[in-house]
């Protein structure tokens, strides 16, 4: 799995603080964009966080990323 995230993204911090609890649980790849970067290919704008699952899909929602990640 990879996880995108921003600086200055709101929620961000939540779903860096479940992927520090996960460490070790998961294969989890974090990756740190900047604003303007096009994370998802098929979105116009960029959303993140993101958590792109092994399948190849994404999960746009902090909360269903946190759930996730505890898993």
């Amino acid at each position: 799995m990879r996880l995108f995230v921003s600086e200055g993204a709101p929620g961000s911090l939540p779903v860096l603080a479940a992927a520090g609890r996960a460490q070790g649980r998961a294969d989890l790849l974090i990756s740190t964009v900047g604003p303007e970067e096009c994370v998802v290919p098929f979105l116009t704008r960029p959303k993140v966080p993101v958590l792109q699952l092994d399948s190849g899909n994404y999960l746009f929602s902090t909360s269903a990323i946190c759930r996730r990640q505890n898993l």
